[in-house]
């Protein structure tokens, strides 16, 4: 854990903004691996992040180690909302390329983008199918050991409609898969 004065210090002091860095860089890598799958995409999206924070860090409101976690996951979360908005773009404009005889099918089938010739386990497809919301939801509370609070004010909604939201999702995941509802064990760490 840091000090909320480590945060507050942060904001004119390189050596405590690279405290802050090597606390949170590894959790924000692992929140957007699981979010993004590819870990190269993961590892723009988190440098994209840190140079966002690096930025804005100066004009941060915030005084508390809670306050900068909140805000550094909010940065996190649009991050990787943008590189999965570019990602479809580009897989639609691939799609139409093909339909409109841009690409010979030979050509679009080797050129197809990483991400659709990725084999990924069950559990992260399932995950995937989410609503982004969701997806973030699930991600932020179990691969970044966030709290349904901050979570919450990450995704703007109060903490109950967090953990609610979260109960219906793990129910539909554990439906999907046949697992018991009493199981609770859920993975944890970097693919």
């Amino acid at each position: 854990m840091i000090d909320d004065d480590l945060v507050v210090r942060a904001r004119s002091d390189r050596s405590a903004f690279a405290a802050l860095y090597d606390q949170y860089y590894p959790r924000v890598l692992r929140y957007c691996v699981r979010r993004l799958s590819v870990r190269q995409a993961a590892e723009d999206a988190t440098s994209e992040v840190f140079l966002q924070i690096a930025a804005h860090l100066p004009g941060f409101a915030g005084t508390t180690e809670t306050d900068f976690r909140r805000w550094l996951f909010r940065i996190a979360t649009n991050a990787v909302s943008a590189q999965l908005r570019q990602v479809r773009r580009r897989h639609e404009l691939w799609h139409s390329a093909a339909q409109n005889g841009a690409l010979r099918a030979a050509d679009s089938a080797a050129s197809t983008p990483p991400v659709e010739i990725l084999d990924w386990p069950a559990l992260h497809e399932a995950i995937l199918e989410l609503e982004p919301r969701d997806q973030t939801i699930v991600t932020l509370r179990f691969y970044a050991d966030l709290p349904h609070d901050e979570i919450a004010g990450i995704v703007g909604a109060s903490a109950g409609t967090v953990r609610t939201a979260l109960s219906r999702i793990l129910n539909r995941l554990r439906t999907r898969f046949g697992v018991d509802k009493t199981a609770t064990n859920v993975p944890k760490g970097e693919p």
